[in-house]
């Protein structure tokens, strides 16, 4: 007998903010460059991304991957991927002497890790590595205001 409640009867492998956050490699990069061609094909790119772009960059993503993500899915990775860059920014403003610039990379003590991240815990990912994908992050969201609906 399935069970009653809608959130047990839904796929549990997909579309959930913890699997946005798994994106990585080819997948994440197709992502950002089928966000940033509709952002830069947009009549209106100040504003977002119209439901039209959420839905081609949809069926593109899903046909390249063979997957079956719904919109909330790209809304969850849009998210995340723009606190990740929001806090990479921060990061940049905060660490004036530990930011290699060839690496793009930060090389701060332990101590001061944990007190950044007693800050700001979203800058911890950046202790083992940099922001991937960097250029087509700053396309997408450099300008993007605080908040925005997908």
């Amino acid at each position: 007998m399935p069970p009653n409640n809608r959130k047990a009867q839904q796929d549990p492998n997909q579309d959930t903010p913890k699997h946005a956050k798994q994106l990585n490699g080819e997948m994440l990069y197709t992502y950002l460059a089928l966000c940033k061609r509709e952002l830069d094909t947009s009549k209106d790119a100040g504003s977002g991304l119209s439901k039209a772009s959420w839905a081609e960059i949809r069926e593109e993503y899903n046909a390249k991957f063979n997957q079956t993500h719904e919109l909330k899915y790209f809304s969850n990775v849009w998210f995340y991927q723009k606190a990740k860059y929001n806090a990479w920014r921060w990061l940049l403003r905060r660490t004036e002497n530990g930011f290699n610039a060839e690496t793009r990379t930060f090389h701060l003590s332990p101590e001061e890790w944990d007190a950044l991240i007693k800050i700001n815990e979203n800058v911890s990912t950046f202790r083992k590595g940099g922001l991937l994908h960097e250029d087509l992050m700053e396309a997408i969201f450099a300008n993007k205001v605080a908040i925005e609906h997908v």
